[in-house]
């Protein structure tokens, strides 16, 4: 019985200093804060203190789209980057207390809020 619980106790040692497995929602909101810190989001709506570029995505466009957006509700604002980074705390909030599906509607609403960035 002495080995089988030392053994025990072993794998649970080893298995507590596994990282943390990132969910889904944390995933995507690393994904939009990547985006939020982008050259096409500072462009709109400035470079906030504590925030720096992402540069060399593989997804970026080579350059920034000449022809405005098709829904104009689509082109995005000073103030919906900023209410949209907000939305984004709230997101993690949400992930951190384990609701899933509150995170990825708020996540949602970000990105509707974010529009097409240059």
């Amino acid at each position: 019985m002495r080995p089988s619980l030392a053994l025990l106790a072993a794998a649970l040692l080893a298995g507590s200093a596994l990282p943390a497995l990132a969910t889904p929602c944390a995933q995507q909101v690393g994904a939009l804060q990547r985006r939020l810190d982008s050259v096409g989001a500072v462009r709109v709506a400035g470079l906030e203190p504590g925030h720096t570029l992402t540069t060399g995505s593989l997804k970026a466009l080579p350059r920034a789209l000449a022809e405005p957006p098709s829904d104009p509700q689509m082109k995005p604002t000073r103030e919906n980057v900023a209410a949209a980074r907000l939305l984004i705390r709230e997101a993690l909030d949400e992930d951190r207390e384990g609701n899933q599906r509150a995170c990825e509607n708020i996540l949602t609403d970000a990105k509707r809020l974010i529009g097409a960035l240059p």
